[in-house]
């Protein structure tokens, strides 16, 4: 999924750097065996791993040891590689930190225009269980709807027959518009980051009850991460209700990861993100079964 015009330097959003690891809040309570993060990305040199010239920041930080030691400060040892905007349909980086992760690990990517059942295979053995969907590109190269729901269809074909499933990158206002489309769907998909359902971009506590119920239905996942992309860390208390409301509609049927290194702003406290999880799920066998049994399921771990 190509967008129309590049992004000049000066409109990019400039990575920080990322926060060093001892200033990372240590956790408030343990991790289980086999915990997992569904949600992190990496990043290598620019030499081995350009980017795409309309990427909407620079480059971060993000190397597989500088994540070793977020995910082991944690007790984090599986997790899912989500092929980050920055380097579009080309996987590359992504499948090279998932060969040399060295820990039971997944991968969602993005699809290339066309793709052979043998690319499928291949990627299948190296741990692929997903592909990802930018529905933001899309909306800011205004598609209309049937070319959305078109794409949206494609990947949910290729998905079903390769056994994965569809994970959505979506404006809150998009998936909206995606309900009923969704709701037909009989091939599993995710939605990221509490389904984006920001309420500045016109999303109402209404629109966020109408989601509820699209998650109540048995093909729909949805990720408990990115809760700044939301609402602002003063709004926490608006992000926590509508977790626990997901929670409480899905259980079998949330993950949570990291976000990881949280483009663009990778001084943000890894540590603060995990612990509000406690929060969000005081009760620990329903916090474990997000943490293990749920990734288990979606991303079929051994």
């Amino acid at each position: 999924m190509n967008s129309q015009k590049n992004i000049s330097r000066e409109d990019k959003w400039i990575s920080e750097g990322l926060r060093p690891i001892e200033t990372v809040s240590r956790p408030i309570f343990s991790a289980p065996p086999r915990a997992c993060d569904c949600h992190m990305h990496v990043f290598g040199p620019a030499e081995s791993y350009p980017g795409v010239p309309d990427a909407r920041y620079t480059l971060p930080e993000g190397s597989l040891e500088q994540y070793f030691a977020v995910a082991d400060l944690l007790g984090l040892q599986r997790a899912v590689f989500v092929q980050p905007s920055y380097y579009g349909t080309d996987n590359s980086c992504l499948l090279d930190a998932m060969k040399r992760f060295g820990r039971p690990c997944r991968g969602v990517i993005f699809l290339p225009e066309s793709i052979e059942s043998k690319q499928i295979e291949t990627l299948h053995r190296l741990g692929v269980r997903g592909i990802r969907l930018d529905f933001f590109k899309a909306d800011q190269a205004k598609w209309d709807q049937n070319a959305v729901v078109a794409e949206l269809r494609r990947a949910s074909d290729i998905a079903r027959d390769a056994g994965w499933h569809v994970e959505l990158y979506s404006p809150g206002h998009v998936t909206r518009s995606l309900f009923d489309c969704l709701g037909s769907l009989d091939v599993d998909f995710s939605i990221n980051h509490l389904g984006y359902m920001k309420a500045d971009h016109g999303i109402t506590d209404a629109d966020f009850m109408h989601f509820i119920e699209l998650v109540r239905t048995r093909h729909c996942w949805v990720k408990l991460t990115g809760p700044y992309r939301v609402a602002p860390d003063n709004q926490k208390d608006h992000t926590g209700w509508m977790a626990k409301s997901l929670i409480a509609a899905a259980p079998d049927r949330v993950v949570w990861g990291t976000d990881w290194p949280h483009l663009p702003n990778g001084s943000r406290d890894t540590g603060e993100l995990f612990n509000r999880l406690k929060d969000w799920c005081p009760d620990e066998i329903r916090r474990n079964d997000i943490l293990v049994r749920n990734p288990t399921r979606l991303y079929q771990f051994d």
